[in-house]
């Protein structure tokens, strides 16, 4: 009787496939599996609404296991929290109009405490921007310390600290691409588009500086010879160079001039630069500073 019920069964099946054939019709195709390691953020229907929580989610990424986490528009304020990069996550915006991380931290160091991202190796940062409002001695955008990660289409701003600064590299060999940073809100001088210092050796395309009220340092190179090209380097000045600068700073429009520190010691190597006038810019020829 079993064997039956089986043959039954067999038939009624062959029968409803061939039916559905002969109508024209497909068999039902197989489920597919949906995306691996893909963490989304929104304030609505994403796997979180924080970009903090989605990526203090990811516990083993691995080079053969990496995350990518998707923010859709919006604003996130994170507050005095920290998003802290991860090795093999890549963290990505809907353009830097459309998704907004924005916090208030300081710190009385120039430090990792005053930043609100944090980099890490072999991550990535990606279409977004990030606003920090400080409110202390220090604040900071994105710190790249002792951690080399990508950092492209992004925007970063710092304002309401004494110092402030959009992005700071520090022993670091990031690669900033099509980045664009402003710092600063009146409050002070002390604010710096991009510091690189001790012994970083980052790469920058396509990168703009422009303090916010036009009176801060574009890029400062500190003990460190970093690869300029193809940038727009804007502020008072537009380039210091400070202890130990090197590198290559290659096709650029510099603004507000070169500085050179008394202790600058030469190294930087500077092709093809030039100011809004159109006229050569060459670092080896500038005003010197205290």
């Amino acid at each position: 009787m079993k064997y039956i019920i089986q043959l039954i069964t067999l038939f009624a099946l062959v029968f409803t496939v061939n039916t559905a054939l002969a109508k024209g019709g497909k068999p039902p195709p197989a489920p597919e599996p949906g995306l691996l390691n893909v963490v989304t953020v929104s304030p609505q229907y994403g796997d979180y609404t924080s970009p903090v929580d989605a990526l203090n989610s990811i516990t083993n990424a691995a080079e053969d296991n990496q995350y990518v986490i998707q923010i859709g528009p919006g604003v996130y304020d994170i507050g005095s929290a920290q998003i802290i990069m991860k090795p093999w996550v890549r963290i990505e915006g809907a353009g830097t109009i459309f998704t907004i991380i924005r916090g208030s931290r300081s710190s009385m160091f120039n430090d990792d405490e005053a930043a609100i991202v944090i980099g890490a190796d072999n991550s990535a940062l990606i279409g977004l921007s990030v606003e920090n409002k400080g409110g202390g001695a220090y604040s900071i955008g994105i710190r790249n310390n002792n951690a080399s990660q990508a950092i492209k289409h992004v925007r970063v701003n710092a304002t309401g600290s004494v110092t402030n600064s959009g992005i700071s590299i520090n022993n670091s060999h990031s690669k900033l691409v099509n980045v664009s940073t402003g710092s600063g809100d009146g409050l002070s001088e002390n604010y710096i588009g991009i510091g690189i210092y001790n012994n970083s050796s980052p790469y920058l395309l396509e990168v703009s500086t422009l303090p916010l009220h036009g009176n801060g340092t574009g890029v400062i190179v500190n003990n460190a010879a970093p690869f300029i090209v193809d940038s727009q380097l804007s502020g008072d000045p537009g380039l210091e160079l400070a202890d130990n600068a090197g590198g290559r700073v290659v096709n650029n429009l510099i603004i507000g001039g070169v500085l050179r520190a008394v202790s600058y010691t030469g190294g930087t190597v500077c092709r093809g630069n030039y100011d809004s006038n159109l006229d050569d810019v060459d670092c080896a020829v500038i005003t010197t500073s205290d």
